[in-house]
């Protein structure tokens, strides 16, 4: 049978326990808010350099044929 402060100890460790599982959730969903603002990023980044290239081979295409002539 516990004693009143076995039970005492038991709850403070549970409590610990229970914290520290707090402070680790909230550091990975920190973590993964800042990986899902990096992945955002660069796909803006990506998409601006798409559309610079879709400009510059339609520009391209246009000397092409204005060279041609």
């Amino acid at each position: 049978m516990a004693t009143p402060r076995d039970l005492k100890v038991q709850m403070a460790g549970e409590t610990r326990a229970r914290e520290r599982a707090q402070a680790l959730a909230a550091t990975q969903a920190s973590r993964a808010k800042r990986a899902e603002t990096a992945v955002q990023a660069a796909e803006a980044e990506r998409d601006a350099w798409k559309a610079r290239a879709l400009d510059a081979e339609a520009e391209l295409a246009r000397l092409r044929t204005d060279m041609a002539r």
